[in-house]
């Protein structure tokens, strides 16, 4: 059968692939931190509205949720992005399955929610799970259509999909809270967003699925989308274990203060990590075969995140007091030495999820599941190991489960292109020791500031402190990630 490349969502005359990127990190940042802003302030509002126990049953019901999320597209939509060649029955037998699959999986976890709440002994995480179970079926209708638009770089249209859509949720939340519906209306802030997200979508789309079903498509895709999605379920598995604990062991109280704090670590995680990656995949994808202008660029990129995550997580290690008693009040201080803990795993972390690019960019997704496999495992009895001592001791254990962890996490993909860990190490060790110096002098400004100021002042006389020490330091020692940010959206990133 004849096979065409499929360029409905792709123009044929595109500027450079440096400018194209550059660009999309432009627009991919407008989006996230315009979603970031929008979700901190919607969650700061709903904690006012809320009680920790509501966000707790949440969480309960998301262990499961986000679990079967990961088998919605089975690591096809990473496919359509990494192959170099497409073809229309290819797109269109992806886009049934997944279709067919969403059903299964809606249909799957409406009936699987009696037995969940069992599990918790909470009886409100049945129809809280009922309801979410609609978003499988919702996502899957629009995943290959949003994996071409990542893969022609279309960033501008996502961003406009993704802030409305945002938008639109946070209304929703909000306003169901204050209407009084208490926890549902975390339920409907999630359901809005994946309706919103589905229609917006498909109208900024070019690509319609055709009534075409080839499972011999399906079969040329299988192995790299298979293994990443084994990945996906143990990288998953590890990361919402504690929740699944802490929720059966410790209670919806506990969990919840638990997932505010991990939330706030996953704050500039979401906002710097997660848009590098989006379009530095399609980047990495075509200079798969180039190990030296690979590896050049993921330096680059390595400490342009490093530039943004660590003085954010440093910055909330050593403010953390007054952020949160600022934000959400004196009932979330629990919260607080929370944060401290997680505040050094965020700094790992932020570089640690841009080496899965490398694995899936050089088609080696066979190795991503193996080591997914082993750090998950070490994350999990990191969890068990720390439970008898509490949130405070599960959040411990996993920092020093993560600290073991750093070295292979980078050196076993850095194989695939000839990066050494010395390498990254140089490429974030200056931006660390200016991160680790601004967090020092607010944490001394912390000690001069009156005792009877209310925790927003101390917080405002803070962050901009912090602000301007770093920028101070960064500028002095003219660091080349500072140079390099500071060009991004003029210049090209080294690809030609």
């Amino acid at each position: 059968m004849d096979k065409m490349n499929i360029r409905a969502d792709e123009k044929s005359a595109q500027p450079p692939l440096g400018a194209r990127a550059s660009a999309g990190i432009k627009w991919s940042s407008f989006s996230q931190v315009g979603r970031q802003a929008m979700q901190f302030a919607t969650t700061a509002v709903l904690a006012h509205l809320l009680s920790s126990s509501d966000f707790g049953l949440v969480s309960m019901s998301a262990v499961f949720t986000g679990f079967l999320a990961l088998f919605k597209d089975m690591g096809t939509s990473a496919a359509v992005i990494q192959a170099k060649n497409q073809s229309e029955e290819l797109l269109s037998s992806i886009f049934w399955a997944n279709v067919a699959l969403g059903l299964f999986l809606t249909c799957l976890l409406y009936f699987s929610a009696p037995f969940i709440a069992l599990f918790f002994h909470e009886p409100r995480i049945a129809f809280i799970t009922e309801m979410l179970s609609a978003t499988f079926f919702f996502s899957s209708i629009y995943t290959v259509q949003h994996s071409l638009l990542i893969r022609g770089m279309r960033f501008n249209e996502l961003a406009r999909v993704e802030l409305w859509a945002t938008l639109f949720a946070s209304v929703a939340g909000i306003g169901s809270a204050l209407l009084g519906a208490g926890v549902l209306s975390l339920v409907y802030q999630s359901l809005t967003n994946t309706v919103c997200t589905l229609v917006f979508i498909m109208r900024a789309s070019r690509w319609k699925p055709r009534f075409i079903f080839r499972p011999n498509e399906l079969r040329a895709v299988l192995g790299y989308s298979l293994n990443l999605t084994g990945f996906n379920v143990f990288n998953y598995f590890a990361r919402n274990a504690d929740n699944l604990l802490i929720g059966r062991f410790l209670g919806a109280r506990n969990l919840g203060y638990y997932t505010l704090a991990y939330n706030l670590l996953l704050y500039p995680l979401s906002s710097v990590s997660d848009v590098v990656a989006r379009v530095m995949f399609p980047v990495y994808s075509r200079v798969q075969d180039d190990n030296r202008r690979f590896r050049e660029m993921y330096l680059r990129v390595a400490g342009a995140i490093a530039l943004i995550t660590f003085p954010m997580m440093l910055g909330l290690m050593s403010a953390s007091r007054a952020f949160v008693l600022s934000f959400y009040g004196a009932k979330w201080e629990p919260v607080i030495v929370l944060l401290l803990i997680f505040a050094p795993v965020g700094l790992a972390q932020s570089l640690l999820t841009s080496v899965g690019l490398i694995y899936q960019a050089k088609g080696k997704t066979d190795w991503m599941f193996r080591w997914g496999i082993v750090s998950g495992v070490a994350a999990v009895l990191s969890f068990v190991a720390g439970l008898p001592f509490g949130i405070i001791g599960v959040s411990v254990a996993y920092a020093v489960a993560c600290g073991i962890l750093l070295y292979p996490g980078f050196k076993i993909p850095g194989k695939l292109i000839e990066l050494s860990f010395k390498d990254v190490a140089g490429a974030v060790s200056g931006i660390f020791q200016c991160s680790a110096a601004m967090a020092l002098g607010v944490w001394l400004l912390s000690y001069v500031l009156p005792r009877g100021w209310p925790a927003w002042s101390c917080l405002a006389v803070e962050v901009p402190f912090g602000v301007i020490l770093y920028w101070s330091l960064i500028h002095l020692f003219d660091l080349k990630a500072y140079r390099d940010v500071r060009q991004l959206i003029t210049r090209e990133l080294g690809v030609s």
